[in-house]
């Protein structure tokens, strides 16, 4: 059988739990996380490649975003959960990528291209090795091994990138955004604490994410104002449970961080096929979340605020919002498993 791009992306999506819960392992699990991260990231370049030279897909289309977003929750949540980055720095990042994805959504109701930039991405590079340099930076607080293993990086990649010039006499984006980040990541190795270094690259890593989403911000929020009050109904309840999810995170026990990353990921899912459901013309089933899962999760927790305080409600409240968005992503997925059988194309190439 012939590997097609949407495979690695499916294989990606699948893997991702293995390195997710061997980062709360020892060393050696740590490091083999961090393995598994690298190739899994790995893949996302050359499912590129791939669709390049194969030709994109509707399947493609749809997965290959879902992926690369729920990649950067399985690595930067676990960062926040573990203390090794503040929510500060992360939850932006995870309010940009949910935006930009409805702002999207609402250029494409308006049949306005709201088109994939250079900037972003090199963001989503940039997010995936800055996860990748934070893990390294938190494992090995010896500045020395953490040198020695950035500049194998370095080199790896380097190697990498003359093989694939004199291949083809072409380097991708990410490519030169990845060996720019390794020379950079050294640098600062070099110069500064293992604690301010975690700290600069979480800030590079959140400036680059903002500065990517502004053009987006530009165009779509113009666009969903002049749609009015449903599309401000839309956009703040695509934020609503997984925001509030990852930012009562902190004062959630250890073991439900799980749970947060669950909930980030469905909605990821759920943005996807969303915006598949309205492009496709297939049955637009969003308002269930507005009108029913956003008002019983808060019920919850406004409920458990009341009668046994903000943190014993936490717990309760992770569980039914999960639970919602496993039934909305699956609602989600059964529209389009039909629509899929109707056209006698269940897996589209």
């Amino acid at each position: 059988m012939k590997i097609r791009a949407n495979h690695l992306t499916v294989l990606r999506i699948i893997l991702l739990p293995l390195p997710y819960f061997l980062v709360y392992g020892d060393i050696r699990a740590k490091v083999t996380a961090l393995a598994a991260f690298t190739l899994l990231g790995f893949t996302d370049y050359l499912d590129g490649l791939l669709a390049r030279r194969d030709g994109s897909t509707p399947l493609g289309r749809l997965l290959d975003p879902v992926a690369d977003k729920i990649f950067i929750a399985v690595t930067l949540i676990p960062l926040v959960d573990l203390d090794i980055l503040p929510l500060w720095i992360v939850w932006p990042i995870f309010l940009r990528e949910f935006l930009v994805t409805e702002f999207r959504r609402f250029c494409t109701a308006s049949r306005k291209q709201l088109r994939v930039t250079e900037l972003a991405k090199i963001k989503t590079t940039l997010q995936m090795i800055g996860a990748g340099l934070i893990f390294m930076t938190d494992m090995f607080p010896d500045k020395t091994v953490l040198i020695v293993f950035l500049s194998g990086a370095l080199l790896a990649t380097l190697f990498l990138a003359v093989v694939l010039y004199w291949r083809s006499g072409y380097l991708s984006t990410r490519l030169q955004t990845a060996l720019g980040l390794l020379v950079f990541g050294l640098a600062t190795g070099l110069l500064l604490r293992p604690p301010h270094i975690i700290i600069t690259y979480g800030l590079v890593m959140l400036g680059i994410t903002l500065v990517s989403g502004s053009q987006y911000l530009i165009i779509g929020l113009p666009e969903c104002l002049r749609q009015g009050l449903s599309a401000m109904g839309r956009l703040i309840a695509s934020l609503m449970l997984p925001l509030l999810s990852l930012a009562l995170m902190p004062l959630a026990p250890k073991e439900l961080s799980s749970l947060v990353v669950l909930i980030v990921a469905l909605e990821f899912g759920s943005q996807g096929l969303d915006m598949w459901a309205m492009q496709a013309g297939e049955i637009d089933i969003s308002w269930i979340k507005r009108r029913i899962l956003i008002p019983v999760a808060l019920l919850s927790l406004v409920l458990g605020c009341v009668f046994y305080g903000l943190e014993s409600s936490i717990p309760a409240f992770l569980w039914i919002t999960t639970g919602l968005c496993i039934c909305y992503t699956v609602a989600n997925i059964r529209i389009y498993w039909k629509a899929a059988r109707r056209t006698r194309n269940l897996f589209p190439e």
